[in-house]
Order: structure tokens, then C-alpha cells, then sequence
């Protein structure tokens, strides 16, 4: 049998190095490594804080320049990697799903949506703002006691609402309460995106109709709802193409397109180039493995 490389899936206790309740804190100076660059995903939320350094910071192919004052948002599952200089200081935030699960009862977490600005910059003070609300979530998390628990969660919450004020405020975006039929459809898509890529699957599964799935998510996403699902085959793609020594046609194949010529053409109709260019493009991966 082929084998081929798998995009890595780290957990906190991989990188931490022990295991850790749903929400861990830490300064990058004492854990974290300025150099990540093989490319891997994580099975947590991770959010960088940066106060001071720069470099850059790719999150699913999309290269981002780390400045201080910055904050850098990364979901479950996002290919990701950074090359930082050795001043960087600041700290790393990571949480499971479940440490989310209550606070998106309120108005949704921005930055962890599809197809929004994955940083944040600060002025210095408003910086300086966030920074008192880290070291206090630093303080209490050592509290593992039920009480100290809570106390923690409630600590974490403050601390992400008033990073959530910041981030509408920049992004001039609109809050929006949770939408049931818009994380169900994305939840579903996560289930079948690779062999369903028709708008009415997934509004039957959703018993509604797929004009009024569009219009969800038109309002809640700013884009259609086929629009997402091709959103997510492309990154799947480029995923695939990246991380692993698949063949541009058994790709295809993984990918529900059964004529390499098809998929050539839909892969390059969204990224300007074809699956061949763009796996040349990222040598730098080939050369971190």
C-alpha cells in the first residue's frame, strides 16, 4: 500500500507536553517554539497573543504578518505553521470546543467564523487592555476546584467578549446571535462535503428549503450556501495537494470528482492555478518534511 504523508493533528498535551483541563494559558516565551514549520492542524482553538517579535504566520495557505500588538485566531482542523523571530514574546491561549460550547449561546464569536480576517491589531493600550484580562485568566486557572473551575470559565468568557468588542469594532462587522441552521449545515458539510456538494442535500437533511438555506447563509456568512461547500472542497484540496504525496488524480477521486480534467478545471477556475501549479508553489513544505 502507498503510503503518504498525513496532514498531523497535535494536541495540547503533544505540545505542552502534559495533559491539561479544556483551558490552557501559557507564556510563548516558556512553551511555545518560534519555529513551527512543518505544516499540521490542531483539535483545539488556539488564539496567539503577540506583544512583541515578528515573523510570519500561514494559516490554511493564507500568510499572515506577525506584528506586535496582534492577535491571531485558529479553529480546529486549520492547517497552520509560523517562522518567528526570537524576541517574540506574548502568549498562547488553547481551548477545546466544549470550553465554547455555553458562550456561543450569546452572540457568536466572530474570529472563529468562515471566511473572516483570522488577526486582530491593537493599539498599544487597547493591548495593554487585553493583557490585564490574561494575566487574571492566568492567575485562576491554576484553581481546579469546582469553584476555581468556574471562576476560570467565567474569567475565559470576559476575556473573549472583550476581544470580540475589539474585533467588531475593527472588522466592522455586526454581532450576531447563533444561528441553528447555519451551524447544523456546516457541521453536516464536515460530515459529507466530500461526496455531497449539492445545496438541496443539505437542506433536506435541515427540512428546510435550499433558497432559505442560501438566505441563512448569505446573512450569517456573507456568502451562499454553495459557495461554502465549494469553499471547503477547495481547502480540502489544497490541504491534500500540500500535506501529502497523493496524485493530483487520486486527490480528485478522495474528492468525489471522478475526471482529473473536471477537477483541474474547478480547482483552478477558484485559485487561478492549477492543482499541479499550486503544489509547486508550496515547495517550502516539501522542504520543512
Amino acid at each position: 500500500m502507498k503510503q503518504t504523508k498525513g496532514i498531523e493533528t497535535w494536541s495540547r498535551a503533544k505540545i505542552i507536553g502534559e495533559e491539561t483541563w479544556d483551558i490552557t494559558l501559557f507564556e510563548h516565551t516558556e512553551k511555545g517554539l518560534n519555529d513551527l514549520q512543518v505544516p499540521h492542524k490542531h483539535d483545539f482553538y488556539l488564539i496567539l497573543f503577540v506583544e512583541q517579535g515578528e515573523g510570519i504566520h500561514e494559516i490554511d495557505f493564507t500568510s499572515l504578518t506577525v506584528q506586535p500588538y496582534q492577535i491571531h485566531f485558529l479553529r480546529p482542523q486549520q492547517v497552520h505553521y509560523w517562522k518567528l523571530s526570537k524576541e517574540t514574546k506574548g502568549y498562547q491561549l488553547m481551548f477545546s470546543a466544549s470550553a465554547i460550547h455555553l458562550i456561543n449561546q450569546l452572540s457568536a464569536l466572530p474570529f472563529f467564523q468562515i471566511d473572516v480576517p483570522p488577526v486582530l491589531s491593537l493599539a498599544p493600550d487597547e493591548y495593554g487592555e487585553i493583557h490585564q484580562e490574561l494575566k487574571k485568566l492566568q492567575q485562576v486557572l491554576p484553581h481546579l476546584d469546582a469553584i476555581g473551575q468556574e471562576i476560570s470559565v467565567l474569567q475565559f468568557f470576559l476575556l473573549l467578549k472583550k476581544i470580540q468588542r475589539y474585533y467588531l469594532k475593527a472588522h466592522e462587522v455586526e454581532a450576531q446571535g447563533p444561528d441553528r441552521n447555519v451551524q447544523e449545515f456546516k457541521s453536516l458539510l464536515e460530515t459529507h462535503f466530500k461526496t455531497q456538494n449539492q445545496v438541496s442535500f443539505y437542506a433536506d437533511k435541515l427540512h428546510i428549503t435550499p433558497n432559505y438555506l442560501n438566505i441563512r447563509t448569505k446573512k450569517v456568512l456573507g456568502i451562499s450556501a454553495s459557495h461554502v461547500i465549494q469553499q471547503r472542497i477547495i481547502l480540502e484540496a489544497e490541504r491534500l495537494l500540500i500535506t501529502t504525496d497523493l496524485s493530483i488524480k487520486e486527490i480528485a477521486f478522495e474528492l468525489g470528482f471522478h475526471d482529473t480534467g473536471y477537477f483541474n478545471h474547478y480547482f483552478k477556475k477558484w485559485r487561478n492555478k492549477t492543482p499541479g501549479q499550486f503544489r509547486d508553489s508550496y515547495n517550502i513544505y516539501n522542504k520543512a518534511w
